[in-house]
């Protein structure tokens, strides 16, 4: 007689105890340093700048292979086979792990992981892998891992290009020296060609001429300003706006 715990089963004890470690997993605790606290020995900083944002809850220390695919919080199961005379022998139960090609429709090209088969069965069930990266429940976020979580940051850094993308299209075109430029937004007749940041710009000198501030304390007072406040603050300083705005 064998008995054990396999992974593969529809054992609730099986499922219960992998997700229970998803879904305890905790913040990595990082030193809480603030400007001009001494460094501490064992602080590396890094030369360059990461290319993706810090996955807060850290490599997997269990089962370290889950850190290069999608494992879904899945690792191995230890356990004995034991025969009908009570002898005891160790074993273990190795994940079904896959090297799959899926595709994704944000990103529009197939992406090559390693991922388990509960996973790819979740991924059918949600309708792809975009569906799969990008919902936002607190056990999901917890069980993409740090691969997940850098595929997650693709999908949402594209869809955001995309979107900008649609909206610089939408946008109202006016001619200008023969070149069509787009319309951000219509004020007192004039239709303004340029966003909110360049009339930021354009004010800067403007008042520090006054007041002789920095760039830094100019843009902590100003940043919060609406794109109306900015316009009359440069109407106070017979701005010219013939560069920035085209007089409908």
């Amino acid at each position: 007689m064998i008995t054990g715990l396999r992974l593969f089963s529809t054992s609730t004890l099986a499922s219960a105890r992998q997700y229970k470690y998803v879904v305890t997993r905790k913040v990595a605790r990082k030193p809480d340093l603030k400007v001009g606290d001494v460094k501490p020995r064992k602080l590396s900083i890094p030369r360059t700048a990461p290319k993706f944002p810090e996955y807060k809850y850290g490599d997997s220390k269990i089962y370290k292979q889950s850190n290069k695919g999608l494992y879904g919080g899945q690792f191995l199961q230890f356990g004995n086979k034991i025969s009908e005379f009570k002898n005891k022998s160790g074993r273990k139960w190795s994940l079904n792990v896959h090297t799959k090609s899926l595709w994704s429709e944000i990103l529009n090209k197939s992406i090559r992981v390693k991922l388990t088969a509960r996973v790819l069965r979740t991924i059918n069930k949600e309708g792809g892998l975009d569906q799969y990266l990008l919902k936002d429940k607190s056990a999901r976020i917890k069980e993409l891992g740090p691969t997940g979580w850098k595929l997650k940051f693709q999908l949402l850094t594209k869809r955001e290009t995309q979107k900008k993308k649609t909206y610089y299209q939408d946008l109202e075109k006016v001619a200008v020296n023969g070149q069509e430029k787009p319309v951000y937004f219509q004020q007192s007749g004039k239709k303004f060609l340029v966003g909110k940041r360049r009339l930021l710009k354009e004010l800067y000198p403007l008042v520090k001429a006054d007041s002789n501030l920095t760039w830094k304390e100019y843009h902590d007072q100003h940043k919060s300003l609406a794109q109306e406040e900015v316009i009359e603050k440069l109407h106070k300083y017979n701005y010219d706006f013939s560069e920035v705005a085209h007089v409908a």
